[in-house]
């Protein structure tokens, strides 16, 4: 789905930008994506059923001619992604006389087109992708799932570039499926816009950068500056490690069901940041979660939400206690979780451009979390760190990092609207 939005967006900016400015505001408004989402909705719960030869007519109940060519072109892009060349076949004849509009035909060339193999970049020495450019003195801004290039997105780099901050780190998900054009759109031109050039910016692999095969991911990095999807920032007090997102991210026919990894060979390049820290804080960066309360991380065989990434746990039992703070993305929430898991701070910042509706209740504790037996518990939310909302969706978020010295201070801040203001709503001593 994220790919195909990607399509459907760039085929509506090629086709109907001069005269249609939906298409600046990701195409949500437009009545292709609408309708596209909710074939692909259709389409996703049929196969999360189980019914893995889905019959787009009998998906097609009523709706507009939109609608019915929209069915059929996901259905085709779904036909050829699962490799059903037999459905390729018969939907390719009912479209071939069908009524509908060419716009349809550059998507499904745009989503043909907007896949390659993911260039995952490996370390030679453990001394690489260690950068020694973290002031003594520094303010480090976080924020995560920003991606979009919205109105929304825009005020909250707008508020971060007010606080000054030295350093900008994005844990991850430029929307839909990390394209190159996405890439420049929703992300660079928007830093660039904000951001004074001295200001250094880097972006954590989401499961969105690199849907679309991580090309336009790795592009950006290079403009960035950035060596890899993992690296190390460090000063005499203070280091901040990134987990980078194997190959396997990419794979969207899993997306659900996965649980996300760390390319093994890189958990040794960690594990050697945390042995040679030489008394520095450590900050661990990740676009996934350690854990959740929401079971947004992946199931048991039982179909059970895991409450505890056991990937990452496995790879880094034995630092945790050595992690002075976790920030992940992913959920599109703010929390501030109870020490879990040897984990005295983690912390989600995923909400920094996604809407979330008040009746999704993201602050309510999933009942049926699959619980490790040596933990016993579920994490616990500290809802004293909480966004407010404007009566419908929660408002954004990022966080700063001041650092003096070894001493640190952690603020979150909360942004109203496409026009609102920042300002602190949790403060914590690092």
């Amino acid at each position: 789905m994220s790919r195909w939005q990607s399509a459907l967006h760039s085929a509506l900016s090629g086709e109907h930008q001069q005269n249609d400015p939906t298409v600046d505001n990701l195409s949500t408004d437009h009545p292709s994506m609408i309708a596209s989402c909710e074939a692909c909705g259709a389409l996703e719960e049929a196969m999360a059923n189980g019914d893995t030869s889905v019959d787009i007519a009998e998906v097609i109940s009523k709706g507009s001619l939109v609608s019915k060519c929209a069915h059929l072109y996901v259905g085709l892009a779904a036909a050829k992604f699962t490799g059903d060349t037999a459905r390729v076949r018969e939907l390719e004849s009912e479209i071939r006389y069908s009524v509908c509009d060419p716009l349809w035909a550059k998507t499904l060339l745009e989503f043909d087109n907007n896949h390659s193999p993911i260039p995952y970049r490996h370390y030679k020495s453990l001394d690489d992708f260690v950068l020694p450019i973290l002031p003594q003195q520094a303010k480090i801004a976080f924020v995560s799932d920003w991606g979009t290039g919205t109105p929304l997105a825009h005020n909250v780099m707008r508020c971060i570039s007010e606080q000054n901050p030295d350093i900008v780190i994005h844990l991850g998900d430029v929307y839909y499926s990390g394209t190159k054009k996405e890439m420049r759109d929703h992300f660079l031109t928007v830093v660039r816009k904000y951001l004074p050039e001295q200001t250094r910016v880097f972006n954590l692999a989401g499961n969105h950068d690199l849907y679309a095969g991580g090309a336009g991911y790795y592009w950006l990095l290079d403009e960035l500056n950035q060596p890899a999807s993992y690296f190390c920032l460090r000063n005499d007090h203070w280091q901040l490690l990134s987990i980078g997102a194997p190959p396997e991210v990419g794979g969207p026919q899993s997306a659900l069901s996965a649980i996300p990894a760390i390319e093994p060979k890189e958990v040794d390049w960690h594990h050697h940041k945390l042995k040679t820290a030489d008394g520095r804080k450590s900050v661990m960066l990740s676009h996934y979660q350690l854990f959740t309360a929401s079971g947004n991380i992946g199931r048991t065989k039982n179909n059970e939400p895991l409450a505890l990434n056991p990937v990452l746990y496995e790879a880094f039992k034995e630092q945790i206690p050595h992690i002075d703070l976790w920030l992940w993305g992913h959920e599109h929430n703010l929390i501030a979780f109870e020490p879990y898991a040897g984990l005295q701070k983690g912390r989600c910042i995923g909400s920094g451009a996604i809407p979330v509706a008040l009746l999704w209740q993201p602050y309510k504790q999933l009942p049926n979390l699959a619980i490790p037996e040596h933990i016993g518990s579920a994490p616990r939310i500290n809802l004293d760190c909480q966004l407010d909302h404007d009566g419908d969706h929660y408002y954004h978020a990022f966080g700063i990092l001041k650092l003096d010295g070894a001493d640190g201070q952690m603020n979150y801040y909360q942004v109203p609207g496409v026009e609102g203001d920042a300002e602190i709503i949790y403060s914590e001593t690092i």
